[in-house]
């Protein structure tokens, strides 16, 4: 029996060694990658609740911005806060949708401030940093228009034919075109513009308002 009893010791004391052995070799190694587990897990936590704080306040800030700019004119220091609200927004929020369209409403805030160089500047910056094709469109429009304001139209033409505007923005594009080719001096291409226009708009169940008039006011003579 004290054989027996002896043989079972040395066999718990080499399970035992056997243990201690593996936990040096394995044991820490195993530790470390729990504990990096663990934090990743909880840096993953973390970046996730970071990320819905930063949605939070860029939507609270967009907000603001919008709220602040639905009146029906602004007074130069409402122009003010609200060309401060979009730097913030552009700057603290920069490649989120609520950067890019504060970007569209810095640009309108310009220009209803007679301020239209730098309202161009606004959107050839929004154009060069946004990745987003609707936005693009939109900021080519608006400065399209911003150029046929300024007494441009054949730089306001060459910026709408630097871009697809199928889809949504067709009608727009297109009423826009026919705008800047009257402007030209080009009555027909304007009238077959605008025609597209209404056209387009009712392929797409959109609302076309004025295209109609600018039709009905352009002379029989000029569009021939």
């Amino acid at each position: 029996m004290a054989e027996i009893r002896n043989h079972l010791e040395d066999d718990e004391d080499q399970e035992l060694e056997r243990a201690k052995q593996m936990w040096r070799n394995y044991g820490k190694p195993i530790l470390g990658g729990v504990i990096i587990a663990v934090i990743a897990v909880l840096g993953w936590q973390w970046w996730q609740n970071h990320q819905a704080e930063r949605q939070q306040a860029a939507s609270l800030r967009y907000s603001q911005l919008v709220t602040l700019v639905s009146g029906q004119s602004l007074d130069e220091g409402a122009r003010s806060n609200a060309l401060e609200l979009a730097s913030q927004l552009e700057s603290e929020f920069g490649g989120s949708l609520y950067a890019d369209l504060a970007g569209l409403i810095e640009a309108r805030v310009l220009v209803e401030g007679d301020s239209l160089d730098r309202a161009a500047q606004a959107l050839n910056n929004l154009m060069d940093r946004t990745e987003r094709g609707y936005v693009q469109s939109l900021a080519r429009l608006d400065l399209a228009r911003i150029q046929l304001a300024r007494s441009n139209p054949e730089q306001a033409l060459a910026t709408l034919d630097q871009h697809d505007f199928s889809g949504a923005l067709g009608a727009r594009a297109l009423d826009v075109r026919g705008d800047i080719l009257k402007a030209l001096d080009r009555p027909a291409d304007a009238r077959k513009a605008w025609q597209q226009a209404l056209q387009t708009a009712q392929e797409n169940d959109q609302p076309a308002f004025g295209i109609q008039l600018k039709l009905d006011d352009l002379a029989p003579a000029e569009a021939s």
